[in-house]
C-alpha cells in the first residue's frame, strides 16, 4: 500500500532515542515497563539476507539465527542489498541495509547500525498500550509533533517535522509515518519514523542518517520504513 502524505513548511535523533513519558501521555500505556522477550523468543526471531553481511554476534538476550532462510512469503527478500528481520513472537518484520550490525542498546527492542557511520541505524521499540488504533491517539500531524517534541529528539536538540503520511496494510493496520530533522551542536540528523498499534502494543521504528549523507541514503532508508509491517 502507498503512503498519502502532507507537507509541512520548513521552520533535526540520536540513535534510537525513545521516551516512556511520551507513551504514557499520548498512548495511555498500561505500564511503563516495556514488553520483554522470554528466552523462548530466540527461536522465533528469524534473520535472513540476500547478500553476505558483516554482522557481529548479537549482544543481549536475542541471538541471530544466522544463515536461516525465511519462508517464501517474503517477496521483499528479493531486494538486493537488504537483510530481513521477522519476529514471530512480537509479530513484526522489516528490512535494513546489508552490512549493518545488530547491537544491544538498553531500552531498545531491536537495533541495527552501520559500523562506520554512527548516525545510520534503525531501531524498534514496543510499548504496551490500552489504545486500539492510532486514530484514537490523534492525526498523523498531531502524533508526529508529539513524538518529535517528546521522544525522538534528544533533550536540547532543535527538531522540525518535515512531512507526515499514513497507510493501511491488507489486514487493516493503520500506520503513521513522519520525516523530520534534529540538530545539536555536534550533529544534524535526518530521520524517518513509522508507528502503529495492534494487539495492545505501540510500535515505533526509526531510521536515519546524517544530513550530509541523506541524499545518498534516503531511498534505502525509505525501503526500511515501507517494509515495516505487523501481522497480528
Amino acid at each position: 500500500s502507498t503512503f498519502a502524505g502532507t507537507q509541512h513548511p520548513c521552520t533535526k535523533m540520536a540513535c534510537a532515542t525513545q521516551s516512556a513519558s511520551l507513551v504514557q501521555q499520548r498512548v495511555r500505556v498500561s505500564s511503563t515497563k516495556k514488553t520483554s522477550k522470554s528466552p523462548r523468543a530466540v527461536a522465533h526471531v528469524v534473520r535472513a539476507s540476500v547478500e553476505p553481511t558483516r554482522r557481529s554476534a548479537v549482544l543481549g538476550g536475542v541471538a541471530a539465527a544466522a544463515a536461516t532462510v525465511l519462508v517464501p512469503a517474503q517477496p521483499a527478500l528479493a531486494l538486493s542489498g537488504f537483510s530481513a528481520v521477522k519476529d514471530t513472537r512480537d509479530g513484526y518484520q522489516f528490512f535494513y541495509p546489508v552490512g549493518w550490525q545488530e547491537i544491544s542498546v538498553d531500552g531498545q527492542d531491536a537495533v541495527y547500525k552501520d559500523v562506520i557511520e554512527p548516525l545510520e541505524s534503525v531501531a524498534l521499540n514496543i510499548y504496551p498500550t490500552t489504545r486500539e488504533s492510532l486514530a484514537e491517539v490523534g492525526t498523523p500531524d498531531e502524533v508526529a509533533n508529539t513524538l518529535v517534541a517528546k521522544a525522538l529528539a534528544i533533550p536540547g536538540a532543535r527538531a522540525k517535522v518535515l512531512k507526515t503520511a499514513q497507510r493501511k496494510d491488507k489486514d487493516g493496520h493503520l500506520y503513521y509515518a513522519l520525516e523530520y530533522v534534529t540538530k545539536t551542536n555536534s550533529y544534524e540528523r535526518h530521520a524517518l519514523t513509522i508507528v502503529t498499534i495492534t494487539q495492545g502494543k505501540f510500535y515505533t521504528l526509526t531510521t536515519g542518517s546524517s544530513e550530509r549523507r541523506w541524499p545518498k541514503m534516503k531511498d534505502r532508508l525509505q525501503v526500511t520504513i515501507d517494509s515495516f509491517n505487523v501481522y497480528y
